[in-house]
């Protein structure tokens, strides 16, 4: 498991109506640079495509350790600022080898599919398995590409676990389901590999809902 010390802040913004370009603006100038020289590290900042409108945001950063990311809790932009309507923050740890620490540009997708998924905190291990040696390796053949899956920090049961995976666009989000058949120059094995663990996944899983989103930036300081 990649960044096992590490912990993920993912931060839900609501924004005043046609305030995404200016928080983004302030973000990139003010917010980012701070959080940087801190020894924190903006992941991706994404907001509604297909599930929620524009100005709901979503940022995830990386910070090295808990000490760090409780000295960065007053840089962002604020209510009193006049962009922020609502904010909510957690905290999150990788369960897998994704994310990387650094994101490379070939690794970038245009649209990220947000997925909540609710399993017993004794499946986490199960279910990370199935993700990552059953479902990924198929839909990464097929050009998606997998940002990150982290398990909230707190140790609740049922847990919550968010995956983030990268596609090109709506259309290519919809090339890679599984509810039509094997497409032409899929690996039959990575296929079958996929049915298999993603139906165990699918067993494990108690809740799952998925929205789209823009990425606005992705790993913006990597």
């Amino acid at each position: 498991m990649a960044n096992e010390a590490a912990i993920y802040e993912q931060r839900q913004v609501s924004l005043r109506y046609g305030g995404l370009a200016a928080y983004t603006a302030y973000a990139k100038k003010q917010v980012w640079p701070d959080l940087n020289r801190q020894g924190a590290r903006v992941l991706c900042l994404l907001n509604g495509f297909i599930g929620d409108p524009p100005e709901e945001v979503i940022q995830i950063t990386r910070f090295p350790d808990l000490e760090t990311w409780n000295g960065c809790q007053h840089t962002g932009a604020t209510v009193e600022d006049g962009l922020v309507v609502k904010e909510e923050v957690g905290l999150l740890k990788p369960i897998a080898s994704r994310p990387k620490e650094f994101v490379p540009p070939e690794d970038r997708r245009a649209v990220y599919g947000f997925r909540r998924q609710l399993i017993r905190s004794s499946d986490v291990e199960e279910f990370a398995n199935c993700s990552e040696n059953g479902v990924w390796p198929r839909i990464e053949s097929q050009g998606a590409c997998i940002l990150g899956l982290w398990s909230t920090l707190a140790d609740t049961d049922p847990i919550e676990v968010i995956l983030l995976t990268g596609y090109h666009g709506p259309g290519h989000w919809e090339e890679t389901r599984v509810t039509q058949p094997k497409p032409e120059g899929v690996d039959s094995a990575l296929w079958q590999g996929d049915l298999e663990l993603r139906k165990r996944r699918e067993q494990i899983t108690l809740k799952t809902s998925v929205n789209l989103m823009q990425a606005v930036e992705i790993a913006p300081h990597g």
